[in-house]
């Protein structure tokens, strides 16, 4: 009998604890932001609710725990939803999420993955509607490419730390960034343009001019279009990397099918070309110099780099070259010259990108000056795999050896650290250890194994990150382990132990 009570008295409080949080959620609706609405459900998922499709990941998300889900929009576009756990769950901070591509979407798997950690997370569409390959939305609209370039999501963190103030009764104690792609450009943005919003920003796989990077991609896709002489399949591209791999692999003193340094690999592309009496899989030679090409920086007629090429060993899948040409170009097309019959074909390098970088200056986030940022105390961790076939990875190594020789040696190394990750694709993916708390990964480890934590601890505690450890997982098991070196060391083996193992590496001066 009193068993029976017990239980109906944990129910009926665990039940009045539910309304409380109801009622606390939707009294949300009643608050007053500049020139926003919003929309408060309190969420109690049984056993699950779920999110039946996410523009980012291509499927459902999936949320156990109850929280408060807002759901507004600034303005007349930017729409924009904040995930709050139950305050006994919540663990003081405030995490913004960022999207991929040309955005126009929420990003709620990176928002469910934000609740679980207990943080109160925010996501924006960027102010309108598409998908990570749709531009259209460009199309006689200059307010959205402001809001897509960073304004959109200022203004949601703005609106978020009112609506936690709010929830909570007390701001969140630490603010942070996350995003991949276009998301690490976003992050990269807020440091740049906004550098009070964010107390730490993890940015990944960054590009830092999208103008030069579409130009770059768009011209890439084309040099491998259908017609084009030289064009190289599937099969091609992989009999390449297949090569370039197994010519510098060892170069890093361990055999392990990865190329740890690709600027140490001097690779030649002529050992590709076919020979009269060779037998098996080769190239042509006006393949051969396609290829080259695909490897090499965009210049101008004078020689001047605009654009750095992906690194020796990255995979350049022949679909993901046609449908990146298309992303680059459709920039051309509805953001810059604004005509959806606009022709690539009529493309000139020295007239029209600087059309480009003169309409679209939202889009460049390029300002190495982060003084501003640093003096708040904030901190940056930036990340890139050296297998991206999109964004080029010596793009963030040139945008952080700029901001060293702008802000000096020293005071970089206290705010901001670059992790060159071998053998990942782009955000995700790939042959190396690719796993380090993104969203989707197992489960949390501790700051060592988890980049989100290892920027906490650096904020919070001043233990600024010297490693972190990454790991290729497969089917729940970790397969491989690799420490990420802060830029410009790498990891080298030390000559005893498992290779799979990252306490037998090192990080030292390539």
């Amino acid at each position: 009998m009193k068993e029976s009570v017990a239980a109906l008295l944990i129910s009926v409080v665990t039940v009045s604890g539910v309304h409380a949080a109801d009622r606390s959620c939707t009294a949300l609706q009643a608050l007053t932001l500049k020139d926003t609405k919003l929309e408060a459900t309190f969420i109690e998922p049984a056993p699950q609710w779920t999110v039946e499709n996410d523009t980012l990941t291509r499927g459902a998300v999936a949320v156990s725990e109850p929280f408060c889900r807002v759901q507004g929009r600034i303005e007349k576009e930017i729409e924009f939803e904040v995930w709050l756990p139950a305050p006994s769950r919540w663990n003081g901070k405030h995490l913004g999420v960022g999207n991929g591509g040309y955005a126009g979407f929420i990003n709620y798997s990176s928002l469910a993955h934000g609740l679980k950690r207990g943080y109160a997370t925010a996501s924006t569409d960027t102010g309108h509607k598409g998908g990570p390959m749709d531009a259209s939305w460009a199309l006689g609209q200059p307010q959205r490419i402001e809001d897509y370039g960073g304004r959109a999501q200022h203004l949601t963190a703005a609106a978020t730390r009112q609506i936690l103030k709010a929830y909570y009764t007390r701001p969140a104690r630490y603010s942070y960034f996350m995003g991949c792609s276009n998301g690490g450009q976003q992050g990269l943005t807020a440091a740049q343009r906004y550098p009070e919003d964010y107390d730490g920003v993890v940015s990944g796989a960054p590009g830092t001019s999208f103008p030069d990077m579409s130009t770059y991609v768009m011209l890439s896709g084309r040099a491998n279009g259908a017609a084009a002489p030289g064009r190289l399949t599937q099969q091609d591209m992989e009999f390449a990397v297949a090569h370039m791999v197994a010519s510098c692999d060892k170069n890093d003193g361990v055999e392990d099918a990865l190329i740890e340094h690709p600027p140490s690999c001097k690779f030649d592309f002529a050992s590709l070309a076919c020979t009269g009496a060779e037998q098996g899989q080769c190239l042509s030679k006006a393949q051969v110099e396609n290829l080259r090409g695909l490897f090499s920086p965009l210049k101008d007629a004078t020689g001047n780099e605009i654009y750095p090429p992906p690194a020796i060993g990255a995979m350049l899948p022949a679909s993901e070259l046609e449908r990146r040409g298309k992303l680059g170009a459709d920039m051309y097309r509805y953001a810059v010259f604004q005509d959806k019959n606009w022709d690539p074909a009529s493309f000139v390098l020295e007239r029209d990108l600087p059309v480009a970088r003169e309409r679209l200056k939202a889009l460049i986030s390029d300002n190495v000056d982060l003084a501003p940022f640093a003096n708040r105390n904030a901190r940056l961790i930036l990340y890139h795999g050296w297998d991206d076939s999109g964004p080029s990875p010596y793009n963030s190594i040139n945008y952080y050896e700029a901001v060293r020789r702008k802000v000096g040696e020293q005071k970089t190394e206290g705010f901001f650290r670059l992790f060159m990750v071998p053998g990942m694709y782009h955000c995700r993916g790939g042959p190396g250890p690719n796993s380090f708390g993104n969203a989707g990964d197992p489960p949390v480890l501790d700051a060592q194994h988890d980049v989100l934590m290892a920027l906490e601890q650096w904020v919070e505690r001043g233990a600024a990150p010297d490693r972190i450890i990454a790991s290729n997982v497969k089917a729940a098991r970790v397969e491989r382990s690799r420490p990420l070196c802060p830029h410009p060391k790498v990891a080298r083996y030390k000559g005893a132990g498992s290779i799979d193992d990252a306490e037998n590496f090192s990080c030292v001066a390539p």
